[in-house]
């Protein structure tokens, strides 16, 4: 008799989620939270890892016969109510699962760089299709602008109504319409969390932000707010971290601010921006301070799925400073160090990063470079999380987006630490061959591919499931 493979340690993984539920419930302070709503958490949450869709039917399908509902729509119409109506601290409560996730990992699975844990922070766009307006009032809530995204900006301008504005072009109808090709209706949400050995990423903190929002106007002060919350986050479990964030983040009265509260930080700028330097009088272009410079070396530029680009490497020490108000003695400033690394081959544009650490050698240029390239790991994870629908939600109230969005990064999490913890070897073996069966395993266990596992799984033994799940 042939015996079929399965997750047979299914109940190890429920273990799991029930220790770090146990622990969130137990440094909440909200109040305490109706076990009606905590088991449709638990459903939600077994429905994302089954489906890996954010789609409420879909995730319906999943849990039917957990729920006292007659059809698949009855199902849906109830985690729609869940996610927008319910009484649950979603925030402080998912912040506490993650920080017990956290806890849970040993510090050699973490990546350190002179005795610092390394935190991402990035931004990912939500394009939808919604212009703001629908009918009877039912358009997804505060609805705002993002940057559309190159595949589709391309492809828009391959049509008649997408031309790029020519220069003999009016102003004000250029500018609009290179707006509607740059920008589309969606929302913003921005992450921090930290990187693992192998580059992945486990969530700490997130946020969605609108331009629409009635509170939330600034993405730069959501941003900040993001960070700060991460970084007292890893300050309460023991944990000093670096910063490590790309262009987009690394504008002056973050970095200025960051840099004079002694935080590490190694940031991706422009090279347009005017510095201070030793033997220059006044401020010059940082471009063209760098253009002075003599030659470190060759350094490896790790651009991710691009591939890794052989540089040349140099550095200069420098002060920034930003004025809010204008006035010529109303400023701040800080004096950090600028690497650049120029491809030797190709016409890619020279990465430049500005960096708090010290950076005398090419062993300094080669760790700052490689501190550079950890950010890769918040692209990989958004990358599978786009996957099992992050970007593809259709609830419309923001609350409810806010909450699936959450509900996604804990999911995502839950596996992260299922593929680390020690306790679940054998289910990650039983994985290997479940995938291995359909051939579908890859190079190795990655956090997408044991999701996957999980799905094919309960494909086969929903029964199984329900009953470590809920049991």
């Amino acid at each position: 008799m042939q015996v079929s493979v399965a997750l047979r340690a299914r109940a190890k993984l429920a273990l799991l989620l029930n220790s770090l539920l146990h622990a969130a419930c137990q440094g909440n302070d909200q109040e305490r939270i109706d076990p009606r709503n905590l088991r449709t958490f638990r459903q939600l949450l077994l429905a994302l890892l089954a489906k890996r869709s954010t789609r409420l039917l879909m995730l319906a399908q999943a849990i039917l016969s957990q729920r006292r509902a007659a059809s698949v729509k009855a199902v849906a119409m109830g985690l729609g109510y869940f996610l927008e109506k319910a009484k649950l601290p979603m925030r402080p409560f998912a912040t506490a699962l993650l920080e017990a996730a956290l806890r849970r990992f040993a510090l050699e699975r973490l990546a350190w760089y002179r005795g610092k844990v390394l935190l991402v922070i990035d931004p990912t766009d939500s394009a939808k299709r919604s212009r703001g307006r629908g009918k009877r009032g039912r358009q997804m809530q505060y609805i705002g602008r993002v940057c559309r995204s190159k595949a589709k900006a391309a492809g828009k301008r391959k049509g008649k109504c997408a031309k790029v504005p020519t220069l003999k072009a009016a102003k004000g109808k250029a500018s609009k319409r290179a707006a509607e090709v740059a920008t589309t209706f969606g929302y913003v949400d921005i992450w921090a969390g930290l990187v693992l050995k192998a580059k992945q990423f486990l969530p700490l903190v997130r946020c969605l932000f609108s331009s629409n929002h009635l509170q939330r106007k600034s993405q730069n002060q959501v941003e900040e707010a993001v960070l700060a919350e991460a970084l007292g986050l890893l300050q309460s479990v023991g944990l000093v971290a670096m910063v490590v964030g790309d262009r987009g983040l690394g504008r002056k009265e973050m970095i200025i601010a960051l840099a004079r509260q002694g935080q590490d930080l190694v940031f991706r700028i422009d090279a347009d921006i005017l510095v201070r330097a030793a033997g220059i009088d006044g401020e010059a272009p940082l471009e063209a301070v760098l253009a002075g410079q003599p030659w470190f070396g060759e350094v490896e530029w790790d651009r991710g799925k691009e591939g890794k680009r052989r540089c040349r490497a140099r550095a200069v020490r420098g002060t920034i400073r930003f004025r809010r108000s204008g006035r010529k003695d109303d400023y701040v400033e800080a004096t950090l160090t600028f690497l650049q690394l120029v491809p030797i081959e190709g016409d890619e544009e020279p990465l430049v990063v500005a960096t708090t650490l010290p950076l005398a050698t090419l062993a300094d240029a080669k760790g700052v470079a490689g501190v550079y390239a950890q950010r890769w790991a918040v692209e990989s994870a958004f990358e599978t999380m786009h996957a099992w629908g992050q970007e593809r939600f259709m609830v419309r109230s923001w609350e409810a987006i806010d909450r699936l969005l959450w509900m996604v990064a804990l999911a995502y999490a839950l596996v992260v630490l299922a593929l680390q913890d020690g306790k679940l070897v054998a289910f990650r073996k039983q994985a290997v061959a479940v995938l291995r069966r359909l051939s579908v395993l890859g190079r190795s266990l990655t956090v997408g591919k044991l999701a996957e596992a999980i799905s094919l799984d309960f494909g086969k033994h929903q029964a199984a499931w329900a009953s470590v799940w809920f049991g």
